[in-house]
């Protein structure tokens, strides 16, 4: 499995992070390339899942009025059955374990405060959990999907 990107692969990779739907004849055109070699490049890029093409849903505009993470403490013995039961979750959309204070930090999105709280019970009904602290975002600041590692010499498109 090839994993290493060129400058090629890098081009790509920027142009369809300002837009995902940019056609494979509009990459050709702007690289200089052939169609062809778009689609064998996008092929290993998506196959060796270097990439991906997701949706990005604005849970404002669905009736999801709170957004917020949950960092959450556990018995780390049962480690692997907290991790099936947190997945199971649906209002759970970010799970990442962790070192240092807490062992999980989890993000979420809900339609109210009611339904906060039949989240919160699910996550304290998880045998192995201690604690689970919840924060909200009051402000999203930053929110890009286009962030690319800041390295000397970058190739601006």
């Amino acid at each position: 499995m090839r994993d290493n990107i060129d400058e090629v692969d890098s081009k790509i990779i920027h142009l369809l992070k300002k837009n995902g739907r940019t056609p494979n004849t509009e990459l050709a055109k702007k690289l200089k390339i052939s169609e062809t070699a778009i689609r064998k490049r996008l092929k290993r890029l998506f196959d060796n899942e270097i990439i991906q093409v997701v949706a990005v849903v604005n849970h404002r505009k669905i009736g999801y009025k709170i957004d917020g993470n949950i960092k959450i403490k556990i018995d780390t013995k049962k480690t692997e059955q907290i991790i099936r039961e947190l997945e199971a979750i649906d209002d759970l959309w970010y799970i990442a374990l962790l070192t240092g204070g807490a062992d999980f930090d989890v993000e979420f999105s809900v339609k109210s405060q009611g339904d906060l709280r039949g989240l919160l019970a699910d996550i304290y009904n998880i045998d192995g959990v201690i604690n689970a602290e919840p924060s909200f975002r009051l402000q999203l600041v930053k929110n890009r999907y286009d962030w690319e590692t800041p390295k000397a010499g970058a190739m601006p498109m």
